[in-house]
């Protein structure tokens, strides 16, 4: 029997800005006792897409990664090293609290052309909020809250000094439920 996949294709951040993201979204989990991004071992990440594809076609998925990463990327990363601003937290439907990118030319660019690449291939995963014309860029640091969990984290956070720029050093594809990291490129 066939079974589709979810891949995500996401960039992660330099070792000081990672520590950063992972130390609150542990205090988070201490916090709100949720704790599913530690548990599951889900590195602080922006995910550019995320794809379905049936368990034989891993290999394809990996190949067009690789062109991706290896060439679009690159390009993206000939103008220097790609700078990820935040804005500040924010949520989805009380449900996940995650710190806002600032969305800028280089990230839309890395989004729409890794979709014009994909969809040729592949359906997009059930969330469409990663295509590129919505496109809603984030880095989660708490997922599937309850509405309690959802007020002391949020409270938490209003309170907490958040990271405000990272700098992306790495490009990743990834199998999602569980979360299992397959290739990496440096940038």
């Amino acid at each position: 029997m066939k079974q589709n996949l979810s891949y995500a294709i996401t960039l992660y951040f330099d070792k000081d800005s990672t520590e950063k993201i992972r130390t609150l979204t542990s205090e988070l989990a201490g916090l709100t006792q949720n704790d599913y991004m530690v548990r599951n071992s889900v590195p602080p990440h922006l995910t550019l897409g995320m794809f379905h594809a049936e368990d034989a076609d891993e290999g394809k998925v990996k190949e067009l990664f690789t062109e991706f990463a290896g060439g679009v990327a690159k390009d993206v990363m000939a103008d220097g090293a790609l700078n990820v601003e935040f804005s500040g937290v924010e949520s989805f439907l009380d449900k996940v609290l995650f710190i806002k990118p600032e969305k800028n030319e280089r990230l839309s660019r890395l989004n729409s052309t890794l979709h014009e690449l994909f969809l040729a291939h592949f359906e997009p995963a059930d969330n469409r909020n990663y295509l590129p014309e919505n496109w809603y860029p984030h880095i989660a640091l708490a997922v599937k809250l309850d509405h309690g969990q959802f007020e002391k984290g949020m409270d938490f956070l209003k309170t907490t000094q958040v990271i405000s720029s990272c700098r992306c050093v790495q490009i990743g594809l990834a199998r999602c439920d569980p979360y299992t990291q397959l290739v990496d490129v440096a940038l």
